[in-house]
């Protein structure tokens, strides 16, 4: 089992390291737009479950975003059909975690259903600045 572990992380490390080779610099902090929004909203579920919250039919948590950052794909210009990671801080009101950032990538062409991933988050009991992760 802990080679199948380690391989698993060494995986995720390498992904992580390839991603930020291919990655642009970090844009300014911003308010985060009703896109942000909308992007939180579209991984909100895989958010509840990474706060170790149980779903609840019919209802959603308050995810709401404050500011962001984005990170664009090297070589690939300005347009609107670029691949994009996105660093979004949200407030929620689950009272153990109230701040959380989660790491959204949003690739150049979609291939699948949802047109967004989720590739990360980090929870806090307390408000920090937006940082990349």
């Amino acid at each position: 089992m802990g080679g199948i572990a380690s391989k698993a992380k060494a995986f995720d490390a390498d992904l992580h390291q390839r991603e930020e080779h291919a990655l642009g610099p970090p844009s300014k902090t911003m308010d985060a737009s009703e896109y942000a929004q909308e992007l939180v909203y579209l991984v909100s579920r895989t958010v509840e479950t990474h706060l170790n919250l149980l779903p609840v039919p019919g209802k959603r948590r308050t995810l709401e975003a404050k500011q962001m950052i984005i990170r664009v794909l090297k070589n690939r210009g300005e347009g609107e059909n670029d691949g994009k990671m996105y660093y979004i801080k949200c407030k929620t009101d689950v009272a153990e975690w109230p701040w959380i950032f989660v790491k959204l990538y949003e690739p150049p062409l979609v291939t699948g259903v949802a047109r967004v991933e989720f590739r990360a988050m980090k929870k806090m009991k307390e408000e920090y600045k937006l940082v990349t992760f």
